[in-house]
């Protein structure tokens, strides 16, 4: 347990260390979902207005909370291993395990803050208005959706150069972001878009949340997600054997 409460204080001062880029990764989205919603506010029709300015809340905590798993996550990971900790970490009584339950914890503080700093907006700024069951149910789906984009952070952690995982990140982030359906409708896209845009894991976390709240929960989006998870987290693992033998 003491070497444990270690490695969350190494965690906790890593995560001190970049304290402004936790900042951007939830004020960014916060921002937006703002921005966006005052501009929905003078455009759409009353009626559907709450239902349009809560989806953009939702779209914009899990484009937070994406940020986290895609840049934070494996930049952490990156830095360990050029700072050969990682390697030490072998020749001392600290299992991988812990260190990755450690940086896992993390994150998941990480998640948490995005999703109630960015109802917080949505409550008291544009007065969006849900059942407690809504709330909490809606913050337990994006929670464990951002859960399922942590094996991708693994995978990023590879790549060698800082650099080449910015660019790589960024593109992954944004391409995803678009494409899943948090900028803008997936309805709105041409038919061969809307097509390219259901293969992506973005799309399925979008709509754990459009359908909860249309009351038809899709148990299909929920498969694939995990689905996506699985499988990159197997492919992380085979790639982290390959490079301990080389």
């Amino acid at each position: 347990m003491t070497i444990f409460k270690a490695l969350l204080k190494k965690e906790y001062l890593q995560a001190k260390r970049t304290f402004s880029s936790f900042i951007l990764g939830i004020g960014m989205p916060i921002a937006f979902f703002l921005l966006f919603s005052s501009i929905l506010l003078g455009e759409l029709p009353k009626d559907i207005q709450p239902l349009v300015i809560r989806q953009s809340m939702m779209s914009m905590t899990a484009f937070s909370s994406i940020s986290f798993a895609l840049f934070t996550f494996p930049f952490s990971i990156q830095e360990d291993r050029k700072s050969y900790y990682i390697k030490h970490l072998s020749h001392s009584p600290v299992s991988i395990w812990q260190y990755f339950m450690a940086k896992v914890i993390r994150i998941l503080v990480s998640f948490l803050l995005a999703i109630i700093f960015v109802f917080l907006s949505g409550r008291f700024v544009q007065d969006v208005s849900m059942t407690i069951n809504d709330w909490l149910n809606s913050g337990l789906l994006l929670f464990f959706g951002a859960i399922c984009f942590m094996p991708l952070g693994i995978l990023l952690s590879f790549i060698k150069s800082t650099e080449t995982l910015s660019v790589f990140g960024n593109i992954l982030y944004m391409s995803l972001a678009i494409l899943g359906g948090l900028w803008m409708p997936v309805d709105s896209f041409p038919s061969w878009l809307q097509s390219i845009s259901k293969f992506t894991p973005t799309y399925h976390y979008n709509n754990l949340l459009i359908s909860y709240f249309a009351d038809k929960f899709s148990i299909n989006s929920l498969i694939i997600l995990v689905f996506y998870a699985i499988v990159i987290l197997m492919i992380s693992f085979i790639i982290k054997k390959k490079v301990e033998v080389n």
